[in-house]
């Protein structure tokens, strides 16, 4: 009988951090070497986000709207560039920064790099493109109201950051129709400023690139000077306990249930992290062997930190049949209560090691993947070796550590559950 084959520990070793530089006005430039990569991954991240808006949907709109012509070029201009040197642009606006992320071939970045300088420094943001995108994305708002896994992230935020937070302001169409013009260039003034911004440049990198950079955004001060209320970091008063929202003809419900956790710089938080990816975040997890596998309540379950800027939220996340509903929410504080009672088994204990690792040698295969890990680390306040912290605390977590952390976090009486749709 053939024997089975030898299962080793998985090894990862400590990954090589980026290299910052200063342009000319001080703009840090942080370079991550990428010889494989033909192409270039080029991010403009401006502290800002929905942190700093006055009015919801402010940032989103500004963000979005860059696209939509500028002094220079008009937004069919932009596309058509875009397409011809075969040039991709995604923009996203997280709690404390505005993004944008280009991946050009390097012997066409002298004109990405002009695009994107016209895009930041010299938007129109044209009434009647902005008409076509307002309603647009209303439009997309009354259908994503209609499903329950959007409406239960809505209401899981109003209890998380509180009622009296900004953050936790439940969007409605009348937000949409608020947003004019001048909110998008009083908020573009405010934060699109070489003193907000900071620029990660990756793939097959030389001093070109670097200086055609300094000559677009190390030149000189430009952007206005930051006007805007910024936004208070800790939540104002989370509501603890279950709210029931209703949502006519469905035959799902859309589930949440989870708390403000630690912030990016307890020294908890990596070794937290781990717990969450053995209580419910990959396909054996305990979450998902016993309320899919087992009991079939639902067809996909899982836990996870999502982040907020350098706070996190911890939070369990599935739709089930309306009838289940109340059988899986017990099956989900079976397991918290078995993670604070037991300790984890040393078999469980690696295999979750093993997997984590891993997953971390898939997601830092490549340039491009690495710096999406450091720009996740960059937006929770910390330094690049935060992510060899993260790899230290997965080699060394053990399973009495693992039960006091869920003593001391996993305390349910202080957790918020949304039921959307029953």
């Amino acid at each position: 009988m053939p024997l089975p084959p030898l299962i080793k520990p998985m090894i990862m070793p400590d990954q090589p951090l980026p290299r910052t530089i200063r342009l000319g006005n001080g703009v840090l430039l942080h370079l991550v070497e990428g010889r494989a990569e033909e192409a270039l991954r080029i991010d403009f991240l401006f502290s800002g986000g929905y942190g700093v808006q006055r009015l919801p949907l402010q940032a989103l709109f500004t963000n979005r709207m860059l696209r939509e012509g500028t002094a220079d070029y008009t937004a069919s201009e932009i596309s058509r560039r875009l397409d011809y040197y075969g040039a991709w642009l995604e923009a996203y606006v997280m709690q404390g920064c505005n993004r944008l992320t280009m991946y050009s071939l390097g012997k066409h970045v002298e004109p990405m790099l002009d695009l994107l300088e016209s895009m930041v420094k010299r938007p129109l943001f044209p009434q009647k493109n902005l008409s076509v995108v307002r309603n647009s994305n209303k439009a997309f708002y009354k259908i994503n109201s209609r499903k329950v896994e959007t409406v239960a992230q809505r209401h899981f935020e109003n209890m998380l950051w509180g009622e009296a937070h900004p953050l936790g302001h439940i969007v409605c169409a009348e937000d949409y129709d608020a947003i004019t013009r001048d909110s998008l260039v009083e908020y573009h003034n405010s934060v699109y400023s070489n003193s907000r911004l900071e620029i990660f440049l990756t793939g097959k990198l030389d001093d070109r690139i670097v200086e055609a950079l300094d000559e677009r955004f190390g030149d000189g001060v430009w952007g206005g000077p930051f006007a805007l209320p910024a936004v208070d970091a800790m939540p104002a008063a989370p509501i603890f306990g279950r709210r029931n929202v209703a949502l006519d003809g469905t035959l799902q419900s859309g589930v949440k249930v989870g708390f403000m956790a630690l912030d990016s710089d307890d020294e908890d938080y990596f070794k937290f992290r781990f717990l969450t990816v053995l209580l419910g975040g990959y396909f054996g997890s305990r979450l998902m062997s016993n309320i899919r596998e087992e009991k079939g309540y639902t067809y996909h379950i899982e836990a996870e930190i999502d982040a907020y800027g350098k706070k996190n939220a911890f939070m369990i996340t599935t739709e089930t049949a309306n009838g289940y509903v109340e059988r899986l929410l017990g099956e989900v504080s079976s397991e918290i209560e078995l993670l604070r009672d037991e300790l984890v088994g040393e078999s469980e204990l690696e295999l979750v090691r093993n997997y984590t690792l891993g997953e971390l040698c898939r997601e830092y295969e490549g340039a491009f993947q690495k710096t999406e890990a450091f720009i996740s680390v960059w937006q929770s306040g910390q330094p690049f070796s935060a992510l060899n912290d993260y790899l230290e605390a997965i080699r060394t977590v053990t399973a009495e550590e693992l039960r006091e952390l869920a003593r001391k976090y996993l305390v349910q009486e202080r957790m918020s559950t949304v039921v959307a749709g029953m």
